[in-house]
């Protein structure tokens, strides 16, 4: 079943955390704010993924807008992800960070082979079956680069 991400907009008060809780007041403006987001997907509050067949479009556009997005998979199962490719040179140094909350073994498919992992191109990442394992990327150049992985395999 595919479902649509949950987002919480971050919340100094309530959670989650992140640098869009901060909207009223404060030192950066809604823009600022927005930009330091965009290269860096850590920034921004989480999307939680619960559907079995989850589709993150890019630039990925939720309720609160954004475009570099923090995913958290909290399927009771296997989630089987599809991740569009970034578009060169617009999207180059947005960041979207995927991790698992489960015991799962979810995977993350390309159109094609646009994972940079620095050892080839790869179009599947699989997620070991554990809490955590996860992938940080990086869009440049029409690929996602891999900047940091915990407990994922590349392949095909």
């Amino acid at each position: 079943m595919t479902q649509i991400a949950n987002y919480r907009a971050p919340s100094a008060g309530q959670g989650p955390r992140g640098i869009q809780g901060h909207n009223q007041g404060g030192a950066y403006s809604r823009d600022s704010q927005e930009d330091l987001v965009q290269s860096d997907a850590f920034h921004g509050g989480p999307e939680v993924l619960s559907g079995t067949t989850d589709a993150i479009a890019f630039p990925y556009v939720p309720t609160f807008p954004q475009s570099s997005t923090n995913f958290i998979i909290a399927t009771a199962g296997v989630d089987a992800i599809t991740l569009a490719a970034p578009r060169n040179p617009n999207d180059d140094n947005q960041s979207v960070a995927i991790y698992s909350d489960t015991a799962n073994a979810h995977t993350v498919t390309m159109p094609s082979a646009l994972f940079a992992t620095g050892a080839g191109l790869h179009s599947l990442a699989t997620f070991a079956a554990q809490r955590g394992a996860g992938m940080l990327l990086r869009a440049y150049n029409g690929t996602w680069q891999v900047i940091a992985s915990s407990g994922v395999t590349f392949s095909a």
